[in-house]
């Protein structure tokens, strides 16, 4: 009796050990989960980073990206872009206030197409260039030059992807990922040396630049130098691993694809100083 007893008094003390270390291993998960989510920085669509001024690795002597060639060292003053790329939401909310139809909507094929309330946060896809344009003016703001938009994401040291020179899964709404569509802004650790996010998936990018051969490559200009804008970035239709970031793309500005963009502005002095203190 006494033997049962004791039996039945460890296996009660097992059980309550065994069910302390689960409450235990429970809570050590959930705080890890709390402080996984805690650091992970919220998303403010419209806020911007500041790109001290600098010299910084321009293009390439990848021959396989030879409309990219060659590599330079470039110089540029201090300047603004955006941090994540225009949702969809902020583009509605300039459409409304301003009144603005989108020159795809002629075609019947323009942004709205792509957007529901549950995608707010998404880029936002098929605007031509004159319609990123005009959001970014509504702001005063304007589109980023080539060359802005490449610094911002390689960094000063010309960085083949966002987070160095070396392939890794996972970091980029690309091909690999799997989504095979635009995400919400700022899912990926896509992130560049300066802190700006999606350079190289999730949806290609126009610039305000109009699509010139490089200084030193070989190629003819198109017709008047001045016909093709410049895209850059990947979407998650690209292979991200066989993409780098100073490709490039250049298509008419009429264009009604899957390209998105983001906005740049100029430092002022005191704000290119203050860059410079903190380099």
């Amino acid at each position: 009796m006494l033997k049962r007893g004791f039996i039945a008094f460890a296996m009660l003390a097992v059980l309550c050990c065994v069910s302390a270390c689960g409450k235990k291993d429970q809570q050590e998960e959930s705080q890890a989960t709390t402080s996984e989510v805690e650091t992970k920085p919220a998303v403010v669509p419209g806020e911007m980073v500041l790109i001290p001024a600098g010299s910084f690795v321009f293009g390439t002597n990848n021959k396989e990206s030879d409309i990219a060639n060659p590599e330079q060292k470039a110089n540029l003053p201090a300047f603004w872009i955006d941090k994540y790329e225009v949702t969809n939401s902020q583009f509605l909310d300039f459409s409304i206030k301003t009144s603005y139809t989108g020159e795809g909507a002629k075609e019947g094929r323009d942004w709205r197409l792509f957007f529901t309330p549950e995608k707010g946060l998404f880029p936002v896809v098929y605007i031509t260039w004159n319609d990123a344009s005009a959001y970014c003016k509504s702001l005063g703001k304007r589109l980023p030059t080539e060359e802005e938009w490449e610094k911002a994401a390689r960094g000063a040291n010309g960085n083949v992807y966002p987070w160095g020179n070396e392939w890794m899964e996972n970091q980029s709404n690309t091909s690999e990922a799997g989504f095979r569509n635009p995400v919400a802004v700022g899912e990926f650790n896509d992130v560049s040396p300066y802190g700006v996010h999606d350079m190289l998936g999730n949806v290609q990018e126009w610039t305000g630049s109009w699509y010139i051969t490089y200084k030193g490559n070989p190629k003819k200009d198109p017709k008047s130098g001045q016909t093709l804008r410049v895209v850059r970035g990947l979407s998650s239709r690209y292979r991200g691993k066989m993409g780098h970031l100073y490709d490039r793309s250049a298509f008419p500005p009429a264009a009604l694809y899957d390209f998105g963009c983001r906005c740049a502005k100029d430092a002022t002095p005191e704000e290119a100083a203050k860059a410079l203190q903190a380099k």
